[in-house]
């Protein structure tokens, strides 16, 4: 009875690989054929439209890749069968070599053919790529090998509270994207696009990298011995403090960071050493705790 059993859950197993196998053959087919729809669409249409089909490949060419390779990359799909965290290791680590491949490829074809507009084509995407393939490296640099500061708790400490960074470190990247967005689209001329791509190119791939660093990295826990930190940008630095080494503890951050519910916490020890961790959620509840 018991080897029926084990014999029917691992025919329901392969059943369920096979199965999974198949979808993610016609996601990846489907991606693919949206991808030449878009270039086409791309090469055919002018104006706001062949703009639209523009930013459709440069959404759509990565995903496909990146879908690909899932498929077929050699412990692709072990990996994904593991666990959520491997699998998201994975999937970011093959995105990000997407973006890359991807805005190599635009880039060099869309010098090879410049002044066509098959060339112009390509290098607006190629260059509309490079900062998201930025983003993507960072994260897959610097996001699976960062420490929880609960994992900073001693044997048999007790943790009074935890807190960890507030989404809206994102809020200053989401804007900036929105702002090159409409000086790309809107009336402004050549003035508009100029600033639209610096904005596009610098300042979002800065402020986004490092919010996502800090969003990765920043995180308190206050423990009944001790509190633990956890911050930096492309290195993540801990630090454990017993409570009674901390002299002053206070919040840093503007009235624009209060209104939106995060801020610097900002740690003083015995030795006069000062730690600050950026981008917290409510880290005036963990000062007043400490204050108590």
């Amino acid at each position: 009875m018991a080897e029926s059993r084990s014999g029917s859950s691992a025919t329901a197993h392969a059943e369920r690989g096979r199965l999974s196998r198949k979808r993610g053959f016609w996601l990846t087919v489907g991606l693919a054929s949206a991808v030449l729809v878009a270039l086409l669409g791309a090469l055919l249409w002018r104006g706001g439209a062949s703009l639209a089909f523009v930013v459709a490949f440069v959404v759509l060419m990565p995903l496909t890749l990146a879908s690909a390779l899932m498929q077929w990359w050699p412990l692709g799909r072990d990996a994904r069968a593991t666990c959520r965290i491997a699998w998201m290791r994975q999937a970011i680590r093959f995105l990000g070599v997407s973006l890359g491949v991807c805005a190599a490829l635009t880039l060099v074809l869309g010098v090879a053919w410049s002044g066509s507009r098959v060339g112009n084509t390509l290098l607006v995407a190629g260059v509309a790529l490079l900062p998201p393939a930025a983003l993507v490296g960072l994260l897959a640099v610097i996001g699976f090998r960062a420490r929880e500061p609960e994992d900073l708790l001693a044997k048999g400490e007790r943790c009074e509270l935890s807190i960890a960074a507030h989404w809206t470190v994102f809020v200053l990247p989401l804007l900036l994207l929105a702002l090159s967005l409409a000086l790309a689209l809107g009336p402004f001329g050549v003035p508009g696009l100029a600033m639209a791509a610096a904005l596009y190119l610098i300042g979002l791939p800065g402020t986004a990298g490092q919010a996502l660093a800090r969003f990765i990295h920043s995180g308190a826990v206050l423990g009944d011995r001790a509190l633990h930190l956890s911050y930096g940008l492309f290195w993540q630095k801990t630090a454990s403090l017993d409570r009674r080494r901390v002299q002053a503890v206070g919040v840093k951050g503007n009235a624009w960071i209060r209104a939106l519910g995060l801020g610097k916490l900002s740690v003083v020890d015995d030795r006069g050493e000062s730690i600050v961790v950026a981008g917290l959620r409510r880290p005036g509840e963990l000062v007043r705790r400490l204050q108590d």
